[in-house]
């Protein structure tokens, strides 16, 4: 990996529109940063002093109207969700949304919604991960006490979850070191042997982050923080019972 590469990620991170996501913008800048780490070990003073991408997003005022006149009057809408998957990431149709309340969180306007007739879960979504928004002639879902109740607890657990720093051991030629696979801001990288390296990151403590380490166990190795290796080692426990 070289500097021209990571170069041209930041190249592309200007050219990028204006209506692309915000962390769509701060993936591409964090990919050129790693990639000069990887081939100097260090951040050169031209990357360093660059100002970090802001978290403020220009919304479609348009878009915000419609989805402001769908819940006045309680009407269920079309529209297409940016949804993130691993390390993809696609525009996803949705036949029919039931918009209800649109909030700001840490400078974000984002949207609460249900999904289709049946789900019965309560989602909360930014704004400007949603776009062509088409109001429908049918009422929208109205979500009950308990799926709100629901939803407010998971947001609560999310602005309440702990940052940590995160040591993993992996192989040199693994897709985490290759940064194919980003557990968090890499903080420090070290060589161990010739097979292996140690990754420090500051991330957030989540059970998604549980669940993407549980899943890379037969080659990653959890070595701080405490609590979480042994989160991973009681799940391969239970894992391993299922099997005897």
């Amino acid at each position: 990996m070289s500097s021209e590469v990571a170069k041209h990620y930041l190249l592309l991170e200007q050219l990028l529109p204006h209506s692309t996501p915000s962390d769509v913008k701060r993936s591409v800048h964090t990919k050129a940063e790693q990639a000069l780490k990887r081939f100097n070990g260090h951040v050169p003073d031209w990357l360093a002093t660059l100002p970090k991408p802001s978290l403020k997003v220009n919304v479609d005022t348009q878009l915000v109207e419609q989805i402001e006149h769908a819940i006045k009057h309680k009407r269920a809408v079309s529209a297409e969700l940016y949804r993130v998957l691993y390390d993809e990431a696609h525009w996803l149709k949705f036949a029919e949304l039931s918009f209800y309340n649109l909030v700001e969180q840490g400078g974000v306007l984002m949207a609460q919604f249900m999904v289709g007739q049946l789900h019965d879960k309560c989602y909360q979504m930014p704004v400007y991960r949603i776009r062509n928004v088409h109001v429908l002639q049918k009422n929208r879902r109205e979500p009950s006490t308990e799926q709100l109740k629901t939803l407010r607890s998971a947001i609560n657990k999310g602005m309440n979850q702990e940052c940590i720093e995160l040591i993993v051991k992996a192989p040199k030629h693994s897709a985490v070191n290759q940064g194919f696979i980003e557990l968090g801001e890499m903080t420090d990288k070290q060589s161990i042997d010739e097979k292996n390296v140690l990754l420090t990151y500051q991330t957030i403590d989540t059970e998604q982050l549980t669940d993407e380490l549980l899943k890379y166990a037969h080659w990653l190795e959890v070595i701080k923080p405490e609590k979480l290796r042994q989160r991973i080692v009681s799940k391969l426990k239970v894992a391993t019972a299922n099997y005897l």
